[in-house]
C-alpha cells in the first residue's frame, strides 16, 4: 500500500475503517468471491471495488500479487 493510502486509511472511523480492511484482506488473500469487483474501462489488470461509499482501486501483477492503488471516497 501506498503512503496515501495509508494516511487516507488513519482518517476514517472504525466501522468504515473495519470494512475497508477486511476487503483488503480478501484481495490480499485473492479471495475475490461476493467483491463488487470490475476492471476499470481502458486498463489491463487494473480493477475497482467498492465498499460502501469508498473504492478501492488495485492491480494483480504477473506474478498474481496484488497491489493497492488507490482507496477513495466514490464522490472524489
Amino acid at each position: 500500500m501506498t503512503d496515501k493510502v495509508t494516511k487516507l486509511l488513519s482518517k476514517l472511523s472504525k466501522k468504515d475503517l473495519v470494512r475497508i480492511r477486511k476487503t483488503i484482506e480478501s484481495i490480499a488473500k485473492l479471495e475475490l468471491e461476493g467483491l463488487d469487483i470490475k476492471t476499470l474501462k481502458g486498463q489491463t489488470g487494473i480493477f475497482r471495488v467498492r465498499v460502501g461509499s469508498f473504492r478501492i482501486i488495485f492491480e494483480i501483477n504477473a506474478r498474481k500479487k496484488p497491489n493497492i492503488l488507490s482507496v477513495s471516497r466514490r464522490n472524489e
